[in-house]
């Protein structure tokens, strides 16, 4: 019991602490979660499925099987190259034969003392018997008794000794190397007549006709213009002459070239020195000639004489 005017115990105060955090504690407690397997066997699975189809890509790859079909393959040893040919030689069979079994032949020879020399001694020679089977004999020779290889015989020369002559011989005479010479063209020369000069252009023929009225009074092969830079084609006139004329254009410059009539724009005739194919399109656009031939144009013609260019 509590006693009157007494203060609460600390301990119920206390007890009562201890039962509301705990009373609190259990009425929020969850229930434990299951684990979930599926997530673990599907990623089991999916390992397996990627793992097989590498298998399946690495089986069908021609790399892989060119690779098994290499390391399969027999390694072909090197047969290893001999530096001497093989022959079957037979063995020779050794016998020890004593000097009694062999015939020994000692050759007396006689020598002559000289002062200085010593007194020579007697030689004797061993010669062993040649027999049909090669056989390889060792002799015993005393070690005082030299042995002396005979000496070999050669045979006499009977024959006339060859006699080597020597003849000079004069060369045969050559005639000497002349280059061809190639003449120049020259142009037909056709009887002039009275009229106004002018001058057609070919191009089908590449050829150009010098006119003095109908009657056509020379003609000379040209080159003109490529198909890339074709000449014009028309009928104009000579609007100024210049006996020497710088020509540039993209990718070509031209210096001091001669006798140039221009007839249209800075297209004209004029003499050619980088070439000497006329009769084929080289050109620009100008009408190419031979530097004689165009000097005989350019002496032909004069400011406003009529250029007529066609197919």
């Amino acid at each position: 019991m509590q006693r009157f005017n007494e203060p609460p115990k600390a301990k119920d105060n206390s007890l009562k602490q201890k039962q509301a955090p705990g009373s609190a504690r259990s009425g929020s407690s969850r229930r434990p979660r299951r684990r979930s397997y599926l997530l673990p066997i599907f990623l089991i699975l999916m390992g397996c499925v990627v793992f097989l189809f590498a298998a399946w890509s690495a089986v069908r790859s021609p790399v892989l099987a060119s690779i098994l079909n290499i390391s399969s393959a027999p390694v072909a040893q090197p047969t290893p190259m001999l530096s001497f040919a093989q022959v079957n030689i037979p063995k020779p069979t050794y016998a020890s034969q004593s000097i009694a079994q062999l015939d020994v032949i000692l050759p007396a020879a006689a020598f002559t003392n000289t002062p200085d020399a010593a007194p020579a001694e007697e030689l004797s020679v061993a010669v062993v018997p040649q027999v049909d089977a090669p056989t390889a004999e060792s002799l015993v020779l005393p070690s005082n008794t030299p042995y002396v290889v005979p000496p070999e015989s050669f045979p006499q020369s009977t024959e006339t000794p060859g006699i080597a002559y020597a003849q000079i011989v004069v060369d045969t005479p050559t005639s000497d190397y002349v280059a061809p010479t190639v003449a120049p063209y020259v142009a037909p020369q056709i009887a002039s007549s009275d009229g106004e000069h002018w001058i057609d252009v070919d191009l089908s023929q590449q050829r150009l006709y010098a006119y003095s009225g109908d009657s056509v009074v020379n003609s000379f092969l040209v080159s003109t213009g490529v198909w890339q830079t074709p000449t014009v084609t028309g009928k104009y006139k000579i609007w100024v002459k210049l006996r020497y004329s710088d020509m540039s254009g993209p990718g070509y410059y031209l210096p001091d070239v001669p006798y140039v009539m221009y007839f249209y724009k800075d297209y004209g005739l004029h003499g050619t020195y980088w070439h000497n194919n006329f009769g084929n399109p080289m050109s620009h656009g100008c009408v190419n000639l031979s530097i004689p031939d165009a000097e005989w144009v350019y002496n032909f013609t004069s400011v406003g004489t009529v250029v007529n260019v066609h197919y």
